[in-house]
């Protein structure tokens, strides 16, 4: 241990209670993908703001790196600390949930679990929208941190679009609030929309104001089987063009992804009869007040079967052959974690331009090696692919990982050809400093590298995050 080091902790104790500063052991920070090692061996758990912001005077005082972890989720390795003297701090004390019925508004401190969040909403006959495969364990800070997506950003938008308002506390320790819940406000600067998606690089979030919605009334779930992108995307525009806000998601999945899912073993019931490439998970609110878009949709859909736009397609009629089509998309990303990719891309491109993205992608890939099976899954309404990389067999394994690098860089070089994002919903984290100083508008980049010297000039909020 450093000598900065035993002096803040020294210090931190008469501060907070020295049973809130404990071994970084004692809580789980891991890299779902297991490429990065947390290094933290000191972490520290405050109960509420004001004793973050003294943990932080402390850190910017003593030069001591602060790496704020919430459920440990992060998907790019920005909770994960690559040095011993690095401390991390959770936010696993500040959990409180309060829901308020005159404004239908969330008041959550940033350790919240979104499930929590969620199942608050929803015993007030409200929807928080934000959807995740993680909302089990992941936290709203963290979500927040990444400006995180997910399943309903078609309808609902980025959780920044659910975001009213928010506290943060600064790397010197200063406390910065937006907590109000106002649709308009043009006092200045727009720092919540700042800190959204800074990752812990600018300050510590600490409480969120969340918007609620009214909770859809007996949407419709459809299930259908495509045999090409481009039938994929003529679906979307067509459905798009009938039904526009109505839509709740529009998922695309590989056939790859549903055999994944039979070959480690979970237990699904998959509807399809006929073998095609690519199936679509919709889901559509049928309800306008007393006006129901039941029989329209499905005219819709048989008008596409007729002309083999789609090839076969199963509507939910009853909650639990809901739940059975939503299984197999939400089990895509646990049976690709059991599978083991070579590389995972989160990555965005204009709608109209997927199925020739895709298509030309999957070429490029083979032709660099046959060895590679592609899953690619994702959000279709945001234009957000999921697009993974898996060896054929074990024996091919090494050698695809000696080449993971340009197989990344054949990905990246083409999404940023299509004027795409390499990050769509993940971050930046650790992982992809490098792709983002590649590909990134360096204007953009000078900007965000002086906010960040101003802000936090001693560089001890999440150094190795987003910037070198």
């Amino acid at each position: 241990m450093t000598s900065n080091l035993s002096q803040f902790i020294k210090f931190l104790k008469e501060e907070i209670s020295e049973n809130q500063i404990s071994s970084a052991n004692t809580i789980d920070v891991i890299d779902p993908r297991d490429r990065l090692e947390n290094k933290s061996e000191i972490c520290v758990k405050p109960k509420n703001t004001q004793e973050i912001s003294k943990i932080l005077k402390l850190a910017n005082k003593f030069i001591i790196p602060i790496i704020p972890i919430g459920g440990s989720t992060g998907l790019v390795g920005g909770q994960i600390a690559s040095q011993s003297n690095h401390v991390t701090l959770s936010l696993e004390k500040l959990d409180t949930i309060n829901f308020f019925k005159d404004s239908n508004l969330l008041y959550v401190q940033s350790g919240a679990i979104l499930s929590n969040i969620k199942k608050l909403a929803i015993n007030n006959g409200r929807l928080f929208p934000l959807s995740l495969a993680s909302e089990g364990s992941c936290q709203i800070g963290g979500n927040l941190a990444t400006n995180a997506g997910g399943l309903n950003v078609i309808k609902y938008g980025n959780v920044r679009d659910l975001c009213l308002g928010l506290e943060a506390v600064l790397p010197c320790g200063q406390i910065v609030s937006t907590m109000k819940p106002l649709k308009k406000n043009n006092m200045g600067f727009d720092l919540k929309n700042l800190l959204i998606g800074s990752e812990g690089t600018l300050g510590i979030i600490t409480s969120t104001i969340l918007k609620t919605f009214p909770i859809p009334k007996d949407p419709v779930s459809i299930f259908l089987s495509i045999n090409n992108l481009a039938d994929v995307l003529f679906v979307f525009e067509k459905i798009s063009r009938e039904f526009s806000e109505r839509i709740l998601a529009f998922e695309l999945i590989k056939m790859t992804g549903i055999d994944f899912i039979e070959e480690t073993g979970f237990t699904i019931k998959n509807p399809f009869n006929k073998k095609t490439n690519w199936k679509v998970l919709i889901e559509i609110d049928v309800n306008i007040g007393p006006i129901n878009l039941g029989e329209i949709i499905e005219n819709t859909f048989y008008d596409l079967l007729l002309e083999n736009k789609i090839i076969e397609v199963f509507f939910a009629t009853n909650i639990n052959q809901r739940n059975e089509f939503w299984k197999i998309r939400e089990l895509i990303p646990a049976a690709n974690r059991k599978k083991g990719s070579i590389c995972s891309n989160d990555i965005s491109v204009p709608i109209e331009k997927i199925p020739e993205f895709i298509n030309k992608l999957d070429n490029s890939i083979y032709l660099f090696s046959k060895d590679v099976l592609i899953n690619c899954f994702g959000h279709i309404g945001d234009g957000n692919l999921h697009y993974n990389l898996f060896p054929r067999s074990e024996n091919a394994r090494i050698e695809l990982e000696k080449n993971r690098k340009k197989l990344l860089n054949i990905i990246n070089e083409l999404v940023n050809k299509y004027s795409g994002s390499i990050s769509a919903e993940h971050g930046i984290g650790r992982s992809k400093i490098k792709e983002l100083y590649k590909f990134e508008d360096p204007g953009k980049l000078y900007m965000m590298k002086l906010i960040k010297n101003v802000v936090d000039p001693k560089n001890i909020l999440n150094p190795g995050t987003i910037f070198y």
